[in-house]
Order: structure tokens, then sequence, then C-alpha cells
């Protein structure tokens, strides 16, 4: 018994799916032909039907030589759809799978609109989840789009043994000491919660499909995209010379008055939880985690606190002069003073070492993978350090006046290139190349010193002395728009910080503004 093959237009299978004309019409006009007609159009139909495809193909070519403009005209518009195939109803859904995954976001939902079926496959969790991972925290190398993470990061959870470390020294290098107790300190282990995006697993009744969790973060990209926040405002008596908030504690902790208190506040309610007492001078920076809160003063000394109670752990001395800012990561604590020095003070053994080289105050500091450390300083310059061998890798010489902040990171163009982004009061930022040391790029566009910056994967944010805080695009080099624009009383920002979804700045007299992404009003987004 032999088997026919059929092509896709016959085959009797996908008769239910196909998109064929009706041939009722064609029957209906067929019938108001006089008989004789009927007969030989019916017999000429017959004909080419029974025929084999060798001779179905010389009856056409006959047919096309006789056929006049107007009659090829409707022979191609009738049969450019006949040739459309919907291959979702002929190949494995695998295939159509992978077929969609070449798609961007808009197309997918586009081909949901095709049909259910086409609907089932371009809402397949597998092709989000491919989506999310090429365009949540990070640009994606195809379309230069790039989607917050909006995720609660935990922040590194640090355990201190209070218990068996309670009377040690901290030891200096210069072969003096200073009596503090010694941190020991423990990483730990890393939770799912870490990871960006992780892997599709057993769908759970509880968790929300990858196009859902796509949706949500491109609504606020195209927030802050299209300059679309909600904009509260806090006030402080005294002036802010520092801050950092934490979205997932939701608390926000300011510092810089001359009575050397810092203070937390509530983010959401914008009340005062409690305030800090116990520096002689102003605050000049901090840096806090899950469970402390380091402070840098200008009374020559470091402060570990724990701020969910108010008290002060222990105090960390052995600058000469006003410590001006500090880094910590779950290992060590480096701290930048006046008195033109660095010091890296180690959790885990209690001992401490100097850095030298600046020869000004080092106005920033920032610890990079754990074994090195960039700073600025008001000589103008950025160092590169290795901590573990406690030397200076690289000098950054260009800007013409103090360098105010420098981070190092990866900037996502072609490829990844590990870069400082510098910000000085010669009024410009600077992108530095970390393995050339060269100046790649400079962003002008304020009109004063640039005091604060603050970079993630995705945008740039900046606050100057003319009072604007301005968002960046990078890849270009020009100011997207000013978030706070400068007044005659000009107020100088001082702290700006950044995170998915916020902004927060603050200003030398005391104000505090917090920029919302996540929040728009719906008059907003009509």
């Amino acid at each position: 018994m032999t088997t026919q093959s059929f092509c896709y237009r016959h085959r009797p299978d996908l008769k239910e799916v196909r998109a064929e004309p009706s041939h009722e019409n064609l029957y209906k006009e067929l019938a108001l032909l006089p008989l004789g007609d009927q007969q030989s159009i019916a017999k000429a139909w017959n004909t080419f039907s029974s025929a084999p495809a060798t001779q179905r193909r010389l009856i056409l070519q006959g047919l096309l030589t006789t056929c006049c403009t107007s009659q090829l005209s409707f022979l191609a518009t009738s049969i450019k759809p006949l040739l459309c195939v919907d291959f979702t109803t002929i190949l494995p859904t695998e295939i159509c799978v992978k077929i969609f995954s070449y798609l961007d976001a808009q197309s997918l939902c586009v081909a949901c609109q095709v049909s259910q079926k086409w609907k089932a496959i371009a809402d397949d969790d597998i092709l989000w989840h491919r989506m999310c991972q090429q365009h949540i925290d990070k640009k994606c190398h195809k379309c230069g789009w790039g989607l917050p993470l909006l995720q609660k990061r935990r922040i590194v959870r640090l355990e201190s043994n209070h218990h068996h470390d309670h009377d040690h020294h901290v030891k200096h290098d210069n072969n003096t000491t200073t009596t503090n107790n010694t941190m020991i300190i423990r990483k730990r282990p890393a939770s799912s919660h870490d990871d960006t995006v992780a892997p599709p697993t057993a769908k759970r009744s509880d968790r929300k499909p990858w196009k859902q969790v796509y949706s949500e973060r491109l609504v606020v990209e195209r927030n802050w995209r299209k300059h679309r926040h909600t904009t509260r405002k806090l006030q402080q008596p005294e002036g802010v010379l520092c801050l950092q908030y934490c979205d997932a504690q939701n608390i926000l902790i300011t510092a810089g008055s001359l009575d050397g208190t810092a203070t937390v506040w509530d983010l959401e309610t914008g009340k005062i939880l409690r305030v800090l007492k116990g520096h002689s001078r102003s605050i000049r920076a901090l840096q806090f985690d899950d469970t402390k809160l380091v402070t840098a003063s200008m009374d020559h000394t470091l402060k570990i606190w724990n701020y969910h109670t108010g008290q002060c752990i222990r105090t960390l001395e052995g600058h000469t002069d006003g410590v001006v800012h500090l880094h910590f990561d779950s290992r060590i604590l480096a701290s930048g003073s006046a008195d033109g020095t660095i010091k890296i003070w180690n959790f885990q053994t209690g001992q401490c070492f100097a850095l030298t080289g600046h020869s000004d105050k080092v106005t920033h500091v920032q610890i990079y993978q754990h074994t090195k450390l960039v700073s600025a300083s008001v000589d103008g310059t950025m160092r590169l350090w290795d901590l573990e061998k406690r030397s200076c890798l690289r000098v950054f010489r260009g800007h013409m006046g103090p360098v105010q902040v420098a981070i190092p990171g990866c900037l996502q163009q072609q490829g990844e290139e590990e870069v400082i982004m510098s910000a000085s009061l010669d009024r410009t930022i600077r992108i530095w190349s970390m393995e050339t040391g060269k100046c790649i790029r400079t962003l002008l566009g304020h009109t004063d010193g640039v005091t604060a910056l603050a970079y993630d994967k995705l945008r740039l944010v900046s606050g100057s002395l003319d009072g604007t805080v301005k968002l960046w695009d990078v890849a270009s080099g020009l100011p997207m728009y000013s978030l706070e624009e400068g007044d005659e009383t000009a107020k100088s920002i001082t702290s700006v910080k950044l995170s998915d979804a916020k902004v927060v700045s603050a200003s030398h007299r005391g104000e505090i503004s917090i920029f919302d992404f996540s929040k728009v009003l719906s008059s907003s987004t009509s």
C-alpha cells in the first residue's frame, strides 16, 4: 500500500487551521452562467485537478500567457495570502519557541494578537525569562536598553563576634595602638535573593510569570526615560553633607550638622526614628548595612553604631585630622582623611595599615573587587591601589580642580570596560579607563563644581554647587534632563544616591529631595 504525500494546503489534518477562501461564493457565481458554460468550466477544473504536477505547471504557464494585466494583478493579490504558512501548525512546539526567541519584546507582544496558539507560544515563560536575562540590571547588546532590577536586595548581612573578641586592640603599622574592640565579621552564605535573575524553575503558584516581571520593570524604565516621577521633600534643620538609604529596610540616614549627629528617617512616612549622638564635630561620611552604621567625622574618628538602637558599639582612632570619607565591604573598612592618608581597617584580624601618596586631603575612597581601592583627592588626582601589595598601581591626572568623587565600575558599550567615574570642582565629570589611565570621555553641563556622583549599570546622576541634579546619557556624554534645578538662593547639592527606582539628593540647606520613578501620578502617565 502506497502512502500518498500532501503539501501544506492539502494535508487533511490541517484542514481546520488553514485560512482557505470559501468555495460557496465561487459556485454561486458559476450557477449564474448558462448550463453549457458551467459544464465547460467544471470540466476545465476537473482536468486541472486530475493532472499530474508537470502537466499542471504546463497548463498554468499556458494560462498566464493569455492573461491580460488586470487578470495578472488579480492573480497576484489572490495568491499572496494563499502562500502564507502558519508554521506553528506544522512544527513542533519546541521549534516554534526557538523561532520566537529571536523576536524582541515588542514583537512578542504583537505575536500574542495573531491567534490563541501564537499567544500561548509568545507568552512562554522560557522566552520571557531569556528576555529578562538580556535586559534586567544590564544593557542589552542588541537594542541598547536596560531595565532596573527592582529587587529588594538584601545588603550583605554581617555578624560581629561580641563575646569572644571584646577587649582586643586595633594595631597600626607605626607600632601605636588604639584601644578599640576588634570586630570579627563573617559573611552570610549567599541566598537565592542575591542573584540578578534566577533561572526558571518549576512553577509555583506564588511566583510571577517572567512576562509580568519584565513588564513591571519596563514601566519603571520608561518613567526614567520620559522624566516621570513623584517628588517628596524632607527638611533637616541644618545642612546635610552625606546620606544613604535602603529600600529593603525603608530607612534613610543623613548627617552633616555641626552638632555631630546622624538622623535615621522612615523613608515612607518621612518621620525621624532616632538621632545618633556621639561625635564632637560634623559627620562627613556614612555607610550602613543590615546590622551596623559606620560614620566618619571631622573629630578625627570613625564610629560604629547599632543604628536600630542608637548605641555606639566602638570608636576607631588613628587619623591625625578629620575623616572625610569611608567605604567598607564584608572584610575591610577604608577611610580617607584630611591628613592625606588612607587607612584600611581589617574587620577579621583587627589590624590597620595606611596608604600614603596623595599630597592633599583625601575626599573619596571606594573598595573595588575586594583587593583594590580607588581614591580621590584635593590634589586633583585619583589613585588606584593594590590592597594586597599595599602599593599604588596607577595615578590618574587631568582634572583642573579638586576631585570630589571617584567611583569604579564597568562601562557597557562594546563589551565591558573597567572605568572610573570622577567628579571635580572644575565643573566636569570624567570617565577614565582603569587599564590605560587615560580619560576616554568628558561630560560637560554643570555651571559650577560637581560635588556628588552616583552610578550604576544603567545610569549616572550628578549633583553640583550650581544647585542642579542631572541625569546623564553615558554613551553620548550629554545630560538627559535635570531632576533638581538651580535657584536664586544658590542651593548647593552636597550628596546624591541612586537606586533602581529612586534618586535622593541633599543640599547644604538641609533639604532632602526624593525622586521616585516607580510611583507616578496618573496625570503624568497620560
